[in-house]
């Protein structure tokens, strides 16, 4: 495992993608930044809500890097040449999901320091209790090493490189997009307000009107869960500033964490690489 761990930092440190990645990333956060500065100075005020705000942009490159590293070894036919070695399969996968965990967190680590130092020189301050900013980056933490987990499995099990970066890519924007829409559901109002206007043509407003699209019950609880289990969820949430069961989202992680890569590690074992 240490040597398959030594030889995969050793290739990230020399992967032009994840260096491209990573750049790009840091460029489009802090640009975020500046412009919403030049727009709202007083945002400086809040700097712990603006290292939050653009942790769905470094999941996205995240995955591109996931992608692009997992489809090298296929390509390359690395993975072949590692079991002809010696190594065992589980050692493969969970030093690969190390890596692209790294990578990722990596990414998040330079976007965040780069927002935050610029913020401090311009007088910011972090605008919330060091508690509330510790949870909120260790949810975003265990986001990132949790979908991680599932650019891992999803870049093992698959054999070419364009099919990898392909899946990833797609399966990164349904799952944020599934966020959103879930998202979207939960923030309608139970009643609306609705206006009549008289014949003398004054607005005169009525009673409120229970909302059609409005989601309640189980359904409503469902739909919470899903999306404090995910990652996606977990990302958009912080966000946006809602968090509704934020000691928890850790633990959810962790588990999605630990059944994904068991489910990975399951299907890689069984995997014919001829």
């Amino acid at each position: 495992m240490v040597r398959l761990l030594k030889a995969n930092f050793a290739r990230l440190w020399k992967t032009k993608s994840f260096w491209v990645c990573l750049i790009l990333a840091f460029g489009l956060g802090l640009a975020n930044f500046l412009m919403s500065y030049s727009v709202q100075p007083e945002c400086t005020e809040t700097l712990g809500a603006q290292l939050m705000s653009g942790c769905s942009n470094m999941a996205f490159f995240a995955s591109v890097f996931a992608a692009l590293f997992l489809g090298t070894d296929h390509s390359n036919g690395t993975i072949r040449n590692k079991l002809i070695v010696g190594h065992k399969r589980y050692n493969i996968y969970l030093s690969n999901l190390i890596t692209t965990a790294a990578g990722g967190l990596l990414i998040m680590a330079a976007v965040w320091t780069g927002v935050l130092i610029t913020g401090l020189c311009l007088g910011g301050k972090i605008g919330m209790p060091a508690g509330e900013l510790a949870l909120k980056m260790l949810i975003c933490v265990g986001a990132i090493i949790a979908i991680s987990a599932i650019f891992t499995l999803l870049g093992t099990i698959l054999s070419s490189k364009s099919t990898i970066v392909t899946i990833t890519l797609v399966s990164t924007f349904v799952l944020f997009i599934g966020a959103a829409v879930i998202e979207s559901l939960l923030a309608e109002p139970e009643y609306v307000q609705s206006y009549e206007m008289p014949v003398n043509g004054s607005f005169v407003q009525t009673e409120p009107m229970l909302n059609p699209i409005y989601v309640s019950g189980v359904k409503r609880d469902i739909l919470m869960t899903v999306n404090e289990v995910l990652p996606s969820g977990q990302i958009m949430q912080m966000e946006i500033g809602i968090g509704r069961h934020a000691e928890l989202m850790p633990l959810y992680s962790l588990g999605v964490l630990t059944v994904v890569t068991a489910v990975g590690a399951l299907v890689f074992r069984k995997k014919d690489l001829k």
